[in-house]
């Protein structure tokens, strides 16, 4: 058999296959051949060897022998058409079969190169035309809102041409007599001085008797603690839910002549908030009247033991000016904290009554520096 040569390369492989499979099929032949003329020899040596000849055996024999050499010529005919393969003729046409594969590969490369030249000249293509269709896009939006600035631009200078024939038209009036008012001078207020506190809201003034209000609602609610045993001790507090429920039911009014009062726990400790009555509290008109009833508040008070202080919301500064003024005028020491709209006023009720245990103080706690005096005049 004949042995294969070592070669990686695929064309080379397939022509090597073929030769041994042509080789091997010459070797069959060829081994068929001889045993069929031992077969023969062996038959024709039995015959004459037998004491009988039987010529019906020798016909047979004689057939057998012809049909035999029969064979042989036609093997020998298939051994004459496998001819040896010249081994340079075939490295010709295996190295030809070689350079036509690396020709044809280059050809495909170069091909492949071009292709994705082609691809990315498209691809670019595709994104100048994109950027192109977007630029269009935007000088027509562009074009769009020049239109629509030029159509404001227009009713902006109709509507001014329309004002300024109204204002040829009205009359010149005379300008409102100017309001003096004074620098502030923030500063903290005498020592020793109380604080009587006016809201202003609704555009009117309203006094806080909040000292005097805070005094009666607490002895109320201390009356009904222990009236109705609602002080669970110091590690309970008083009941909250109970205690609201008896003292709404044992006082249906807290307030006064100028607010609604109303009582609510914000964590373990009652406070109250003042409601302005909506008709109450005292008009601009109010403020200004002599010997109103605004005014004897503020010009009894003694000037040297006492201070006013103004809270003022939005909606009512007109009242706070008009209320200053006459306060200016008594000479009673006043100042003003502005808050924002729906700001209510509340305070501490006070007092030993806590919906809860009191919070133990921190041992650890450095004692705070003195504060210093608030500026609550100016």
């Amino acid at each position: 058999m004949r042995r294969r040569p070592q070669n990686n390369d695929d064309d080379g492989g397939g022509l090597d296959s073929l030769l041994d499979t042509m080789t091997n099929v010459v070797g069959i032949l060829v081994m068929v051949l001889i045993a069929t003329q031992l077969g023969v020899k062996d038959a024709v040596t039995r015959i004459s060897d037998s004491d009988v000849v039987d010529p019906a055996a020798i016909a047979a024999a004689e057939e057998k022998l012809l049909l035999t050499k029969s064979e042989r010529d036609a093997i020998q005919a298939q051994l004459n058409d496998f001819k040896p393969v010249d081994d340079s003729a075939m490295k010709v046409q295996l190295a030809d079969l070689r350079r036509k594969l690396t020709e044809t590969r280059e050809k495909v490369s170069q091909e492949n190169a071009t292709a994705n030249q082609f691809a990315l000249k498209i691809e670019q293509d595709t994104k100048k035309a994109d950027a192109a269709k977007k630029k269009i896009k935007d000088l027509a939006d562009a074009k769009t809102k020049r239109q629509s600035l030029q159509k404001e631009l227009t009713k902006s200078l109709e509507d001014e041409a329309q004002m300024k024939a109204l204002l040829d038209d009205t009359p010149t009036q005379e300008a409102p007599p100017a309001k003096i008012v004074t620098l502030p001078d923030p500063r903290p207020a005498p020592e020793g001085a109380r604080q009587v506190t006016f809201l202003c809201a609704n555009n009117r003034v309203y006094p806080i008797a909040a000292d005097d209000r805070c005094d009666t609602i607490r002895k109320r609610a201390e009356f009904l603690v222990k009236s109705k045993r609602l002080d669970g001790g110091p590690a309970l507090g008083v009941n909250e839910e109970k205690f609201m429920k008896e003292f709404k039911k044992a006082n249906r009014r807290l307030g006064d002549d100028f607010f609604e009062i109303e009582l609510y726990a914000s964590g373990i400790y009652p406070r109250l908030k003042f409601i302005p009555k909506e008709n109450s509290g005292a008009t601009i008109d109010e403020v200004l009247k002599p010997r109103s009833r605004f005014q004897k508040i503020l010009f009894v008070l003694d000037k040297n033991k006492y201070y006013a202080r103004f809270i003022v919301l939005p909606d009512s500064y007109e009242a706070y000016l008009a209320a200053r003024a006459v306060a200016d005028q008594a000479r009673l020491l006043a100042g003003w904290d502005p808050q924002s709209e729906g700001w209510q006023y509340t305070t501490h009720l006070g007092g030993p009554t806590l919906f809860g245990p009191k919070p133990k103080p921190n041992p650890n706690a450095k004692p705070a520096p003195k504060a210093k005096p608030a500026n609550v005049i100016d």
